[in-house]
Parts: C-alpha cells; structure tokens; sequence
C-alpha cells in the first residue's frame, strides 16, 4: 500500500517511538542494505524492526526498532482501529527474518 492510499483513507502513520543502535560506521560511498520487517501488530500500534548491514551481510552498522501508531488526519486523533484496508494490507507483508 502506497503511503498516499493511507493519507487518501484519512490516516496518517507518525513515529511514536524510536530506538537506533549504532553497531559500526558506514563510509561515504559504501553501499549496504535495509531491510525491515514487521514485528507485530497491536491494535492501532505497528512495530517495525530495521537492520543495516553490508552487501555480503558480513558487517552490521545500524539495528534500529521503531512504533507507529494510527492517526484520523481529519481529528488528529488516535483512531480506535486500523481501517480494514490498511489491517488487510500490513497483514499480507511477508514477514522474513533472513
């Protein structure tokens, strides 16, 4: 789901928490990769898991946990639940660990 169908359904996705762990430094020009994955979904809280390593996954440079909650765009308000949609979306992401 692209973030402008959340925005379209009146739901903005703002971080409420956020932890980073710095493991070692990454030089300009290096390349690595994210990868992220879904840790659990909780009501309207949605708690996302982020690592970044090297290409040959030999080096860890950052780990990094962060929360998402649901918010009515119109009311700037909490909502009480996701929308169907947006529940029906983040459920399908598959969620590897590899």
């Amino acid at each position: 789901m692209n973030f402008a169908d959340l925005v379209a359904l009146g739901c903005d996705l703002p971080v409420v928490d956020l932890s980073i762990r710095y493991h070692r430094s990454l030089q300009m020009g290096m390349t690595a990769i994210l990868k992220t994955r879904m840790e659990e979904l909780k009501g309207v809280r949605i708690n996302w898991d982020y690592v970044l390593e090297s290409e040959d996954r030999q080096e860890l440079y950052i780990t990094a946990k962060v929360t998402l909650v649901a918010v009515d765009r119109e009311r700037g308000k909490i909502m009480r639940q996701l929308p169907a949609t947006v529940k029906d979306a983040l459920t399908r992401i598959p969620n590897q660990s590899n």
